[in-house]
């Protein structure tokens, strides 16, 4: 296993190429999209957190969503209001959906805080105002290489 491992190393020069290639490809897309898409992009890529303050006066960095967050992210937010978030608040007259609409903004939200343990759902509702939501959604979506 471990002869196999060493036949996997890749030469100096072999690391050159695909860097350079990398680039090229990153300049390429630069090229074909707005700055801020490609500023979103290159974020993606090298996964760069973004920063999200709170109304507790606290700035918290938002990370890009594992693999299997992304999947529920994506599933979530076909569910939820992300322009006008107070709309996921509004009654339907179903209380099962308007609860399900709710779980999901929030699990959407907590996605972003994941590295901060001091952060419920509780603490979003108290420290977090309606912006701030869209804004923190807006950022998992351009982390993760998203569209709306």
């Amino acid at each position: 296993m471990a002869d196999h491992a060493q036949n996997q190393e890749l030469s100096p020069q072999d690391m050159e190429r695909l860097q350079k290639r990398n680039e090229a490809a990153v300049n390429r897309l630069k090229e074909e999209l707005t700055p801020e898409q490609a500023e979103q992009v290159e974020r993606a890529f090298f996964e760069d957190d973004e920063e999200i303050r709170l109304r507790d006066g606290k700035t918290y960095k938002v990370p890009p969503c594992s693999l299997k967050d992304a999947r529920i992210l994506m599933k979530k937010l076909r569910t939820i209001n992300v322009d006008a978030i107070i709309l996921n608040f509004v009654p339907s007259g179903d209380d099962a959906v308007d609860a399900s609409r709710e779980d999901d903004l929030f699990t959407v939200l907590m996605m972003a805080f994941k590295g901060y343990k001091h952060i419920t759902r509780e603490y979003l509702d108290e420290y977090m105002d309606l912006d701030t939501a869209r804004k923190t959604i807006e950022i998992l979506i351009g982390l993760n290489g998203l569209k709306k």
